[in-house]
C-alpha cells in the first residue's frame, strides 16, 4: 500500500477540492465519502469507488481485492481532508452515477428548492426505508455534498433518485397520471389523514418559504399534518409522515 504524506500530493489536493467544491464533483464526476461502514455499501450497491485513503492500515480487504488504488495517509493529513471533526480514518471517492431521468410509475416524494443538506440526506434515508422515490427539483442541496451524503447513512447509494426541472416534472406525472399534492399550511389544505395518497406524488417545499405558487398551481390539491403548539415541522419530519401516509 503506497503511503502519501504531503498535503501538496496532487491525489490530496484532488479530495480537498472534492470535499470542497460542488463545481469540482461536477466537473470530474466524482464524490467523497467517509467511513469504513460506508465504504462496504458503497461496494455492495455496485457504486465505482476509485481510490480509498486510510489513516491506519485497516484490514479491509474488499476494496484490495476488486483492485481500488489504496493508499496510508497520517491521521493529521486525514484530518485535513475530512469534513468532520473526528474522521473515521476513512475516506474514498467515488464515480457519480448516470443521471436517472426515467421516472416510475407510482408514488414519489418531491423536494423542491429543500436546500438544507442535513434534512435532504435524511429524507433520503427515510425514502428508501418506504421504498419511494425521490425527485429533487428547483434549488435543492446537491445529492453528492459531503453534508447530505453522510446524513443518507448510505442510503445514497440505494435510493431512487431524480433531477428533473419543474417542468420535466409536471410532463412526466401527467405522462404517468401521477396525481400531485403539495404539502402546504393554509387554510385550504386538507387533513393530510383523510386524503388517499397511494400512488400519489407529494411535494415538500423549502424550508422557509414552502412550496411555490407554481407547484400550487400544478397540484390537484394541498394536504397538512395536524399539529398542536408548534407553528411548523422541520422539513425532514414532515417529509417522514408524509410518507408513512402514502405507504399507510
Amino acid at each position: 500500500m503506497e503511503e502519501i504524506t504531503s498535503r501538496d500530493n496532487p491525489r490530496i489536493r484532488r479530495v480537498c477540492r472534492l470535499m470542497d467544491s460542488k463545481r469540482t464533483r461536477e466537473k470530474e464526476g466524482l464524490f467523497c465519502c467517509e467511513g469504513e461502514k460506508l465504504l462496504g455499501e458503497a461496494l455492495a450497491a455496485g457504486v465505482e469507488v476509485v481510490q480509498v485513503f486510510l489513516s491506519r492500515d485497516l484490514p479491509l480487504e474488499q476494496q484490495r481485492d476488486r483492485g481500488v488504488p489504496t493508499f496510508l495517509v497520517p491521521p493529521s493529513l486525514m484530518a485535513q481532508m475530512s469534513g468532520v471533526e473526528s474522521p473515521q480514518g476513512v475516506l474514498f471517492v467515488c464515480r457519480i452515477p448516470a443521471p436517472r431521468k426515467d421516472l416510475p410509475e407510482g408514488a414519489c416524494l418531491v423536494l423542491e428548492d429543500v436546500r438544507d443538506p442535513g434534512n435532504v440526506g435524511t429524507i433520503l434515508r427515510t425514502a428508501e426505508a418506504f421504498s419511494l422515490p425521490v425527485v429533487l427539483t428547483g434549488n435543492c442541496a446537491e445529492l453528492y455534498n459531503p453534508k447530505v451524503v453522510r446524513s443518507t447513512m448510505g442510503s445514497v447509494f440505494r435510493c431512487k433518485v431524480f433531477r428533473l426541472s419543474r417542468p420535466e416534472l409536471w410532463k412526466a406525472l401527467e405522462k404517468r397520471n401521477i396525481p400531485l399534492y403539495a404539502a402546504a399550511l393554509s387554510e385550504s389544505a386538507q387533513d393530510i389523514r383523510q386524503v388517499d395518497l397511494k400512488g400519489a406524488a407529494v411535494a415538500i417545499g423549502n424550508e422557509a418559504h414552502g412550496v411555490s405558487a407554481e407547484f400550487l398551481e400544478h397540484s390537484r390539491g394541498q394536504v397538512i399534518i395536524p399539529i398542536q403548539g408548534a407553528e411548523s415541522l422541520n422539513a425532514g419530519v414532515a417529509a417522514a409522515l408524509c410518507m408513512w401516509e402514502m405507504r399507510r
